[in-house]
C-alpha cells in the first residue's frame, strides 16, 4: 500500500474517532460532580448517567474509583481483531467487562464479540464508547 493511502486511512480513522473524549474523568470525581460530563475531541459535550455511574461504583471496590477512567473504550479494529471483535484493555476496565458480561479474564485485556459488544452497550451506554484503530502495517 502506498504511503499515500496509509495517511488517507489514518486520516478517516481520526475522523472516525472525534467523538473520542479529550480528557477522560475518573469515577471517583464523576460522581461528585451533579451533572457529570466530559469534553470531546469534537468541542461537544458527553453526559454520563448517574445511574450507570453508580452501577460501576457498586462493581468496583471504593479504592479503585480514582483508577477507573472513563469512558471505558471498545476498541474495533477489524485488520488486527477480526469483524465482530472488540478488545477492552486495562486491568480495571477487564474487571468491569467480565463482571457485566460474566466473563473470566486472566492479563489485562479483553476480547469480545459482536453478541457481547451489544450486551455491554445495553448495560452502560454512557460510560463506554467505541475506538476505531487500525493495525501497526498501516
Amino acid at each position: 500500500m502506498e504511503n499515500r493511502d496509509v495517511s488517507l486511512i489514518r486520516k478517516e480513522v481520526q475522523f472516525l474517532n472525534r467523538h473520542l473524549a479529550k480528557e477522560r474523568k475518573n469515577l471517583e470525581g464523576l460522581l461528585r460532580e451533579e451533572k457529570p460530563r466530559i469534553l470531546l475531541q469534537d468541542g461537544s459535550r458527553h453526559v454520563f448517567k448517574k445511574s450507570e455511574l453508580e452501577k460501576l461504583a457498586r462493581i468496583l471496590p471504593p479504592d479503585k474509583h480514582s483508577s477507573l477512567r472513563l469512558p471505558i473504550y471498545i476498541e474495533l479494529s477489524p485488520d488486527r481483531f477480526g469483524r465482530g471483535t472488540a478488545r477492552i484493555s486495562g486491568k480495571i476496565n477487564c474487571q468491569i467487562i467480565s463482571h457485566i458480561l460474566d466473563l473470566k479474564y486472566e492479563t489485562d485485556e479483553i476480547f469480545i464479540y459482536r453478541l457481547d459488544i451489544r450486551k455491554l452497550r445495553r448495560e452502560l451506554p454512557t460510560t463506554t464508547q467505541y475506538m476505531f484503530t487500525v493495525g501497526a502495517g498501516l
